[in-house]
């Protein structure tokens, strides 16, 4: 873990370090030095538009991504576990996945309009069948030997689910939530800029159309680190919630 430590932070550096030197060396707007991005960062900060924004998307990010949550491994959840469920509903869920999200856009803005819900309904879209078919791929590839063995000592349908095919697909349920959460950051933002020019989006549109690169790098820069912790936090649950299989591979 510590040897991982370095190497990232030594590769930040690296790139910090090589940004800085260029931003210097070539002297044009579309790529300032690190160092002014990072007082334009100051800046947004100080004056409160960074962090009032930031506290916008987070709560479209936050509620868009919770209901993909429920709703993607419930889905997932019966697909996995029913046949005919997923005769009925594979076929829609894959061609939803494959199909470009932003597409659904003028959809959305006609049922929801362009406040907070269909920004909510973006972010929601571009997770939800991420998670679904993840979901449903770990149930159905659960352990037939485990299966067969509860089924054999007498364990009820709910026993099954909860005790054999959950912990089973326990992996590939946060696999889809990692990837999940990094789609719902790309469709917060989409959904700020196309929808409503609100949160973080707006702020990419405003400093973008004005040419002023360097606080439109501090606002991605900020956009990416949410993506980065969001990411790690999944990563740590995961590793909360499937400890087990690292302490039978040890044992």
């Amino acid at each position: 873990m510590n040897h991982r430590l370095t190497a990232n932070l030594a590769s930040i550096l690296t790139f910090a370090i090589i940004w800085e030197v260029l931003g210097n060396s070539l002297q044009t707007i579309l790529i300032p030095p690190l160092s002014q991005v990072g007082s334009a960062w100051l800046r947004l900060v100080k004056t409160g538009g960074l962090l009032e924004n930031l506290l916008v998307s987070l709560g479209t990010l936050a509620v868009g991504f919770l209901l993909a949550v429920l709703l993607g491994v419930a889905m997932g959840v019966l697909m996995g576990r029913f046949r005919e469920v997923e005769h009925l509903l594979d076929l829609y869920v894959n061609a939803l996945m494959a199909s470009p999200t932003i597409a659904f856009i003028p959809v959305l803005i006609l049922w929801f309009g362009l406040g907070v819900q269909s920004r909510i309904a973006v972010v929601f879209l571009f997770s939800f069948f991420v998670i679904a078919v993840n979901t449903q791929t770990g149930v159905k590839h659960a352990d037939l030997a485990l299966v067969e063995m509860a089924r054999s000592f007498g364990a009820k349908e709910w026993q099954l689910f909860y005790k054999v095919e959950l912990p089973a697909a326990l992996p590939m349920i946060m696999a889809g939530l990692r990837l999940g959460i990094g789609r719902a950051v790309k469709g917060m933002v989409t959904g700020e800029m196309l929808l409503a020019l609100t949160g973080m989006g707006a702020m990419i549109m405003q400093y973008g159309s004005a040419f002023a690169t360097d606080a439109l790098f501090a606002v991605i820069l900020t956009v990416l680190g949410v993506a980065l912790i969001a990411m790690k936090l999944v990563q740590a649950l995961d590793r909360r919630l499937t400890s087990w299989k690292v302490e039978i591979a040890v044992e």
